[in-house]
């Protein structure tokens, strides 16, 4: 697709493209930037302007400074994204029509002003059922993911997961065999899974999105996990907790801070299979699931989703 100024703007000043060392505005600081534009009665594309001063009113002198830097090599970035597209990569930033409200709305200024990703968009503008947890799941554990996963599918829901062994995977396949619309949101390089026949194959079905808000080339790092965990709770309805550590892990720290920002319900397994710290995520606001049939249950009766207990900040 074309990508309007708008978007160029949006792309040059939140992403690395075009040079992976090249710096971009975190989503905090491009929500200050982009409000400070709007108070100003300026639209996007104007930063492309010759006689453009990012010193506007609301904006310090630090980020106004990196905002004209990121300036100086905007024309990389936006050719990359175009170079992106080629290869079958879609961008998509805040200021497209087809960015999926459901990271918006739920996660306001945190909400990732550029995400990219292969297959179709339109399964990103409802939220689905999210299905977590450990890597190194147990053998009941996994049946249970995968058993979540064939229920959500059977009541017309999209799953959501992450890309990483264990929970994740279980849960994607079963939902992808079961005939079901997937939604894979992974932390580590885009343009590397791509290549893996067996992606190709799901997305070839049209029933499967991976999706990304890291550059398509860039490897596995820590934060960019943590950042991910933020959207696969945004995406879903609910998120189901299959197995977790307590205190500590990727799947107890995406749990915890879901409650703390109450983003999404946070459902738990609680059977065969659960993980040491799913009674603790119980005991700190989360909805406990015995069987597939409470999560559909729960759906049926909660039109839309409620207040939960929230963690205490330390």
């Amino acid at each position: 697709m074309a990508f309007s100024d708008n978007a160029k703007a949006v792309i040059a000043l939140t992403t690395r493209l075009g040079d992976g060392s090249r710096p971009s505005l975190s989503p905090t600081r491009w929500h200050q930037f982009s409000t400070a534009l709007a108070d100003a009665g300026l639209r996007l594309a104007e930063v492309f302007a010759p006689d453009f001063d990012p010193a506007l009113p609301g904006v310090p002198d630090d980020l106004a400074n990196f905002v004209h830097e990121l300036l100086r090599t905007a024309p990389a970035a936006t050719v990359a994204a175009a170079d992106l597209e080629n290869k079958g990569i879609w961008t998509l930033t805040l200021a497209d029509v087809d960015y999926p409200t459901v990271l918006s709305d739920r996660l306001g200024k945190l909400a990732p002003p550029v995400i990219f990703g292969v297959g179709p968009t339109p399964t990103l503008m409802r939220r689905g059922i999210a299905i977590v947890g450990s890597r190194n799941v147990s053998e009941e554990g996994a049946k249970v993911a995968a058993d979540f996963a064939r229920a959500a599918v059977e009541a017309g829901h999209t799953v959501v997961s992450g890309g990483g062994r264990g929970v994740d995977q279980f849960a994607l396949n079963a939902a992808f065999s079961s005939g079901g619309r997937v939604v894979a949101m992974i932390a580590d390089s885009l343009q590397a899974r791509i290549r893996s026949p067996d992606i190709l194959r799901a997305l070839d079905s049209g029933n499967t999105t991976l999706v990304s808000q890291e550059a398509p080339e860039a490897p596995l790092r820590p934060e960019s996990a943590k950042a991910r965990n933020k959207l696969i709770y945004a995406m879903s309805e609910v998120t189901v907790v299959i197995a977790s550590g307590v205190d500590s892990g990727e799947s107890w720290s995406g749990a915890a801070e879901a409650l703390r920002a109450r983003n999404g319900v946070v459902a738990v397994w609680l059977g065969p299979g659960e993980g040491p710290g799913n009674a603790r995520l119980v005991e700190l606001g989360a909805v406990a699931m015995r069987s597939p049939d409470d999560l559909l249950g729960y759906l049926d009766a909660n039109t839309s989703i409620p207040e939960q207990l929230s963690l205490p900040h330390a």
